[in-house]
């Protein structure tokens, strides 16, 4: 196991001269001085974790902050990155950074998605989804002989998973992308000749807030007439995304603990649409584009889903495919 650590410099002695000017300021300077040295990030090396990523990528993906950092390499598909603050009442951080392999559903198995309308996605150069808890990235087939486990997908994956606060997620979608490229390109990379080229794009989570009945989704004609909870709450989305460059959508009933009662997506990311071809969904074709209109349903009983308003499975998806074909002229 190899150990990367980061490096500080103790303050040097000053000469008399400079400590009877500084007793002119006194304590201030003193505790000044303290401060700065004890809270300051220094690596002593450029690049970390196998060359995946610099040290300021992982400080922003962690929040930033102050405090010591020591980087692990673990193992040759692993490495975790560990930030100490010594500010009294402030807890550490720590951020695991792995290539692992899934199974070939990956991320939409089902009841377990890892893309949705609360996450930020990446397009493009990069293809993943990523919170302020971490998130992953699909890597190319060729990947998976390096990485662990013995599933047909290799995936990048970064999590927070210590501390008293989350990390931040726009540097920990950063340091997926960085990564993912570092691990891509080169004569010693697994992807091909334009894995570090294209240019990933970064879509941005709404906030949640109470759905337009007429307009779902945001998806014009997407309509589910009078939805409420079971105690008359409103329904409620988050959403990723547009129809034209691929959306998440998650319904919700107002102040439900149980989360989504179901997540939407329209799929048009080649990446994503894979995972999705043993699935009995729908497949258009959009402007030349391959699109899969998937969904994750919760279940419920006749009686409940007849108390809230809504119809079944299959007139959901319909509803919702209706609507996403007519708003993409699909064929």
């Amino acid at each position: 196991m190899s150990r990367t650590e980061d490096t500080v410099v103790a303050p040097t002695r000053r000469s008399g001269r400079r400590v009877r000017i500084a007793a002119v300021v006194g304590a201030t300077a003193l505790l000044a001085g303290t401060f700065t040295y004890f809270n300051t990030d220094v690596f002593s090396a450029d690049r970390i974790c196998h060359g995946w990523a610099t040290p300021d990528q992982v400080s922003d993906a962690l929040g930033s902050g102050w405090g010591r950092v020591v980087a692990s390499e673990d193992s040759s598909t692993t490495c975790s990155v560990r930030q100490e603050s010594w500010l009294p009442g402030q807890s550490g951080k720590l951020l695991n950074l792995y290539v692992d392999t899934e199974e070939a559903d990956f991320p939409f198995k089902d009841r377990v998605w890892e893309v949705s309308g609360s996450r930020h996605v990446m397009t493009g150069g990069t293809h993943g989804a990523y919170d302020d808890n971490g998130g992953w990235a699909l890597l190319p087939q060729a990947c998976t002989s390096t990485a662990r486990g013995d599933g047909p997908q290799a995936v990048l994956h970064a999590a927070v998973t210590e501390g008293t606060s989350e990390g931040d997620a726009a540097g920990i979608g950063r340091l997926l992308a960085s990564a993912s490229q570092a691990l891509t390109s080169g004569p010693d990379g697994c992807g091909t000749a334009n894995s570090a080229t294209t240019t990933t794009h970064y879509l941005a989570p709404s906030v949640l807030h109470d759905s337009d009945l007429d307009k779902v989704c945001g998806i014009p004609g997407f309509r589910l007439g009078k939805v409420t909870g079971s105690t008359g709450q409103k329904m409620q989305e988050q959403t990723t995304g547009t129809p034209a460059e691929g959306l998440y959508c998650d319904l919700t009933f107002e102040g439900d603990k149980e989360g989504p009662f179901a997540r939407l997506a329209i799929v048009n990311d080649a990446w994503l649409v894979k995972p999705l071809k043993k699935r009995s969904f729908t497949r258009v074709d959009c402007d030349g584009r391959p699109a899969v209109f998937a969904d994750d349903l919760r279940h419920w009983e006749p009686k409940e889903r007849a108390a809230r308003g809504l119809p079944d499975d299959a007139g959901l998806a319909k509803a919702f495919g209706d609507a996403a074909r007519e708003a993409l002229h699909c064929d």
